[in-house]
């Protein structure tokens, strides 16, 4: 048996965990007003879950996993907790895995740059974000990341998608981040699953030690302050390491408006044509001798 389900079983959590005074009761009046909620507490299906790991690694299955709950339910500390779950045993698969920050995601655009250098085996994580359905070209993001999503599916990259709310994606089940014990470390999820009519049901639940990725909470408040400091976008950070990229590969001072548009989006093919505008502009401020941010890589 896993060495952290024993530990569970072993400290026997009473399932009254503690979120906050308030929370906590409100958590319990849902439990008991949900007839399908109340029976899903009482099917433990952490054991069950573990296996499904097994199979899926052991088979060279993916796995696409949404996780919701509310702010504060423990939805980055259970997804990390996945990732390190699917991580220690796709390594047997390929020793070259790394368990990094580098594969968990706050933007649309460092989401499918990421994708670009998964290896077999590998898990990216997307926490929730705020600019993945705003700016320019990012209606075109999503529709490649959905791309991405189906096509990948059968390749052993897993994906976990960490949002306040149910997002749609191609995913296997859900698991909504319920509650935590912070004592013994532990996370409570429910494990839910769409209908054939789109109704999400829940079906029992898991019980999780917490795992969290070193570097997380740097990279976390990293974010945070860029988002908070109204800093340039990631989107610009992204389209002026681009034109450095063509700069150092091409003369583009040479080149005709045209043929360096043609060059960025067959080297580019994921940026839409506002976003090859945009690098373009960078090509030429860079020319000009205007000195650009050099951004800290996420």
């Amino acid at each position: 048996m896993n060495d952290d389900l024993t530990l569970i079983k072993t400290g026997k959590p009473n399932f009254e965990f503690t979120h906050s005074p308030i929370i906590n009761k409100i958590h319990l009046i849902q439990i008991d007003f949900n007839i399908y909620l109340k029976q899903a507490m009482q099917r433990d299906l952490t054991d069950i879950f573990i296996q499904d790991l097994d199979f899926r690694v052991n088979h060279e299955r993916n796995l696409d996993l949404v996780i919701h709950g509310e702010t504060g339910s423990g939805k980055s500390r259970l997804a990390m907790t996945v990732y390190w779950e699917i991580f220690k045993r796709a390594k047997k698969l390929n020793p070259k895995l790394k368990f990094t920050a580098k594969n968990v995601c706050f933007t649309r655009t460092e989401w499918l740059t990421r994708s670009e250098e998964l290896t077999r085996g590998d898990s990216l994580l997307f926490d929730e974000d705020d600019q993945s359905k705003i700016g320019t070209g990012s209606l075109r993001q999503i529709t490649e990341q959905e791309r991405i999503e189906k096509t990948l599916r059968q390749s052993q990259y897993n994906f976990i998608f960490c949002s306040p709310i149910v997002e749609q994606h191609v995913e296997h089940y859900i698991l909504q981040a319920f509650d935590m014990d912070f004592d013994k470390q532990l996370n409570r999820a429910v494990v839910m699953k769409r209908d054939m009519t789109g109704l999400i049901l829940p079906y029992g639940h898991i019980i999780l030690k917490k795992h969290e990725v070193e570097g997380y909470e740097e990279k976390k408040k990293e974010f945070r302050k860029i988002v908070q400091n109204r800093q340039v976008s990631d989107r610009f950070k992204e389209y002026d390491s681009t034109a450095r990229f063509m700069i150092k590969r091409f003369d583009l001072s040479k080149l005709k408006k045209r043929t360096q548009k043609s060059l960025i989006q067959r080297y580019f093919p994921r940026f839409v044509d506002e976003e090859v505008k945009e690098i373009m502009t960078s090509v030429e401020l860079i020319g000009e001798g205007v000195k650009l941010p050099n951004y800290r890589e996420f």
